[in-house]
């Protein structure tokens, strides 16, 4: 078994598939012939090579299949049911590997998805402290400066120029904090959202962004704050990079999921090159889509634009 693991690891692609078809056929006939608990060891080391070598669950059970029809050969009835008995424990054995990766995919998911439900209600708690604690203590520091200018009438004009800071600073403020978590995403749900969010980026960058969707509904909020993350990402994204004069985003709905689409007519950029060096946020978007059961997809060329793809299951 050793030898065949060694040997499966230094080859690649058909090759490698080739040596573990090969030590299937093996492991499973001896298996089959003596049916020793600890030869389900060598399936449980097989689908741990053709696990690391990226082959599928599919690829195995035809490997399987094919390998137990040869060894059945014309075996009478009576043994054939046996065999195919014990070649089923041997598969499932085979395929633990493959069970345990997912159940660690599937709990880092679960614990992805908790960590930004906590990020999100922190955001929510700086956004709400930024937009109504800080706007109370910029009341009450015109009061200070009305009341002033009231008693030094001289000092009038200096009290306006500071009253007019204040205002460019509450303005920030109260930007900032829609930014980070727009009220109106809990009151009025993600197509306001979006749509309040596409005005603000064409506003900062003098791009038009349309938003065109044909869903109007609700979402659970975990789905609603994942579409207005990644939307957020891919236009601040295309603002700053695309050099566009146009950005569109369109939502619609295919059964039970929602598509995506963030393009632009910008400058377009290098997929492959972008995903190695990790820029643009697409880790970002990807995870927190992944954690959702959702998918990406980025196409563009350099002087072609851009799109973001991606789908979102609804009810999640």
């Amino acid at each position: 078994m050793e030898a065949i693991t060694r040997e499966a690891e230094a080859l690649g692609g058909g090759q490698s598939s080739a040596v573990l078809e090969r030590g299937y056929r093996a492991a499973l006939s001896a298996y089959l012939e003596s049916a020793e608990e600890a030869l389900l060891t060598r399936g449980y080391e097989l689908g741990r090579v053709a696990l690391a070598q990226g082959l599928s669950i599919p690829h195995i059970v035809g490997l399987h299949g094919e390998a137990l029809q040869t060894l059945l050969g014309g075996a009478e009835p009576k043994r054939r049911r046996r065999l195919i008995v014990a070649a089923a424990a041997f598969l499932a054995e085979t395929l633990a590997p493959f069970e345990m990766t997912h159940r660690g995919y599937r709990d880092a998911l679960i614990a992805w998805r908790h960590i930004n439900e906590t990020l999100e209600e922190e955001i929510k708690r700086i956004a709400h402290t930024l937009h109504d604690e800080a706007g109370q203590l910029l009341v009450s520091v015109h009061l200070q400066l009305a009341q002033l200018s009231r008693e030094l009438p001289g000092a009038a004009p200096r009290v306006r120029d500071c009253q007019a800071l204040l205002n460019d600073a509450e303005q920030q403020l109260r930007r900032l904090s829609h930014e980070l978590r727009p009220t109106i995403l809990d009151d009025l749900g993600w197509l306001a959202a979006l749509e309040f969010l596409a005005t603000a980026v064409s506003s900062r960058s003098q791009v038009p962004v349309e938003v065109r969707s044909g869903v109007t509904r609700r979402l659970p909020a975990a789905v609603e704050i994942a579409l207005y993350r990644v939307v957020q990402e891919a236009l601040n994204n295309a603002a700053r990079h695309a050099h566009a004069s146009r950005i569109r985003v369109e939502i619609d709905q295919d059964q039970e999921c929602l598509r995506g689409l963030i393009g632009d007519d910008g400058v377009g950029f290098d997929v492959e090159c972008c995903e190695r060096r990790g820029g643009l946020g697409l880790r970002g978007m990807r995870e927190r889509l992944a954690a959702l059961g959702g998918t990406l997809r980025v196409v563009s060329r350099p002087g072609q634009g851009s799109q973001i793809r991606f789908e979102l299951p609804m009810g999640t």
